[in-house]
């Protein structure tokens, strides 16, 4: 029978990499929010001809919670693939009397 093995230390530490991503672009996410509303303001007070930035960063803001949340998901996935792993080593490792 095949042995399956996982390095638990690399695969924490690619999904501590997608956390740190996650979190990363959560705060920059963040960031365009309050420069779209700037640009809003901006855009009306400049008769519009920040509009266009406005419009461009409202396009970008929804991919990156979109890429955010996907980071976040792959992160937990393998946090739980870990977990998973382990349990099923305790429960399959043979226990000697």
């Amino acid at each position: 029978m095949a042995e399956v093995r996982m390095d638990y230390g690399v695969v924490g530490n690619v999904a501590s990499g997608f956390m740190t991503a996650a979190d990363t672009m959560k705060k920059v996410s963040t960031v365009l929010e309050a420069a779209i509303q700037i640009l809003r303001v901006t855009a009306f007070l400049s008769l519009g001809s920040t509009a266009w930035m406005e419009r461009y960063l409202s396009n970008i803001k929804p991919r990156l919670d979109r890429l955010a949340a996907t980071c976040e998901e792959m992160g937990n996935d393998l946090r739980a693939a870990i977990a998973d792993h382990q349990r099923a080593d305790q429960s399959a490792a043979p226990t000697f009397q």
